[in-house]
């Protein structure tokens, strides 16, 4: 019994010399506590974004630490034995951080999500450099969205209305109520802004002739008289012609205000010839040679008046009535409006009608589209209108209508497939296409780049239509009444008829202010 105690002891005391030896041999072995890792931010990044990951018991060596972004390795910046900065390596996904100290291994709880680098736009130009609200301008540079909605563009602050848009190109209109200053395009988080202005031209409202009391009197500017003037065509001259409606008259403005009495007695009836007669003459038209085209609407007969002044009727039996034929042996229902091509066809907005009527310069008169009132777009006589009131042609042969009753703007060709290029219920908006309102459009014409004006009635405001459909307002405001100056305050009474000239300068028939106007 003895002996085994004693053999007991010999072996601990001997177990206990080994340990001393073993430790004495292999002095720098240490236990190592186990790496955690409590988060990490950002939660996500490009390549090469700094990252902060936190925990405890990382190495305060930088290279002590092997910290991967889903098994891919990133370089460690700095160290503590809680912080790691390390960067976001090239060729990583998203998915878990890992940091190894020695042998042990800590992953992180959520993902890191690696995203692309963001491309930085750019703004290098813009052109036109100036222009009154509604100018179309293209603005180039890089990194632009694709989709016109992710981009906001700006002019001094006020925001535009894209039409289009690709990764180097933006189209906008200038907006209303504008001013002078830079270009801002924001895509994202970004903003840019041109280091040029853009000049803003606020377009002017002056009145040409008409003192603004009804009556009926030739002379300059403001002394001349006019009866509500409807219709209203203007020259190569810039001379304006004007349907003075309650006068029975055909008045004549220079470019310098001086109006005078082209044909017309002043006296309501039916006469061609030198001492010719009119009733209530609603829209005109003029022609190279400087020929003048009537809808003379009570007496539901298209008029021409030569340059010597000389009327004839050219179409329509002055019976109210519809039918297509030759000469007198058409009938038309209240004539509204009419335009002439470049080959001398004459297009009729028929009113009461609904159709839009053609006549060859021979004097055939044909249906181009419309057939009963409606509102329904298709080819010729499948379409419908509800009251054309106005009309314009462009070089094309395109048509464009002033649909009063419907609210519209509608677009014929010259194959008679009509269209809406816009509006749709009564009221007022700009936007594009039908986005846009109008309230009872009277007046129509067209620029030589395809941009529409209308007058638009019971809006009292001139409206511009760019080529792409896009709807701004020119000019005007309500209620209505009568001021000029800036277009943002000018004031108009049912403007109704509305033309243009060579240089862009547009002329209207301000028909309850009896005056002729400008814009400029």
């Amino acid at each position: 019994m003895k002996k085994a105690f004693y053999l007991f002891v010999l072996s601990f005391l001997f177990t206990l010399l080994w340990g001393g030896c073993k430790k004495s041999d292999d002095p720098g072995t240490q236990f190592i506590s186990s790496p955690t890792l409590t988060g990490f931010s950002p939660t996500s990044g490009a390549v090469g974004t700094n990252v902060t990951v936190t925990g405890t018991n990382f190495s305060a060596t930088t290279a002590s630490n092997v910290v991967k972004f889903n098994g891919t390795t990133s370089t460690v910046s700095s160290a503590t034995t809680t912080t790691l900065i390390v960067s976001v390596p090239a060729g990583a996904g998203s998915g878990k951080i890992t940091v190894q100290v020695g042998t042990q291994i800590a992953t992180s709880a959520s993902d890191f999500t690696v995203t692309q680098p963001v491309s930085l736009v750019t703004l290098t130009s813009f052109s036109p450099t100036s222009g009154t609200a509604g100018t179309i301008v293209t603005i180039t540079g890089t990194n632009f969205s694709a989709n016109a909605f992710n981009n906001v563009v700006k002019f001094n602050g006020a925001l535009a209305q894209l039409t289009a848009s690709t990764p180097t190109s933006l189209t906008v209109n200038v907006p209303a109520g504008g001013s002078t200053g830079k270009i801002t395009v924001q895509v994202g988080s970004q903003t840019v802004t041109s280091t040029e202005d853009f000049v803003y031209q606020s377009s002017s409202v002056t009145t040409l002739a008409g003192s603004g009391a009804f009556g009926f009197a030739d002379g300059i500017g403001t002394v001349a008289q006019f009866f509500q003037p409807i219709g209203i065509a203007v020259d190569a001259l810039g001379n304006a012609y004007v349907t003075d409606a309650e006068n029975h008259r055909i008045r004549k403005v220079s470019v310098s205000g001086t109006v005078t009495t082209l044909a017309g007695s002043g006296t309501a009836g039916f006469a061609d010839g030198s001492a010719a007669q009119f009733s209530s003459p609603r829209g005109i038209a003029i022609d190279a040679s400087g020929n003048l085209y009537v809808a003379d609407g009570v007496n539901n007969r298209i008029r021409k008046i030569t340059p010597a002044g000389i009327v004839s009727t050219i179409a329509g039996s002055g019976v109210a009535g519809f039918a297509d034929g030759n000469g007198v042996s058409a009938q038309f229902n209240f004539p509204k409006e009419i335009a002439v091509d470049a080959s001398g066809n004459l297009y009729v907005a028929d009113d009461i009608n609904h159709r839009v009527r053609k006549i060859t310069p021979t004097g055939t008169v044909s249906t181009l589209a419309g057939s009963t009132f409606g509102n329904t777009d298709g080819v010729g006589t499948a379409a419908q209108f509800n009251r054309p009131t106005g009309i314009a042609v462009d070089a094309s042969g395109n048509v464009y209508v002033a649909d009063l009753g419907n609210h519209r703007i509608r677009k014929i060709t010259a194959t008679g497939t009509v269209s809406t290029i816009a509006g749709s219920s009564s009221g007022f908006a700009d936007g594009n296409g039908t986005e846009a309102r109008f309230d009872s459009p009277a007046g129509i014409a067209v620029d030589v780049t395809g941009n529409v004006y209308v007058a638009d009635a019971d809006n009292q405001r001139i409206r511009k239509i760019t080529s792409t459909g896009s709807v701004s307002t020119l000019a005007g405001t309500i209620p209505a009444g009568f001021a000029d100056g800036n277009a943002t305050i000018a004031r108009f009474n049912k403007p109704t008829g509305i033309a243009i000239d060579a240089s862009g300068k547009i002329y209207v028939a301000d028909r309850l202010n009896h005056r002729i106007r400008t814009i400029q």
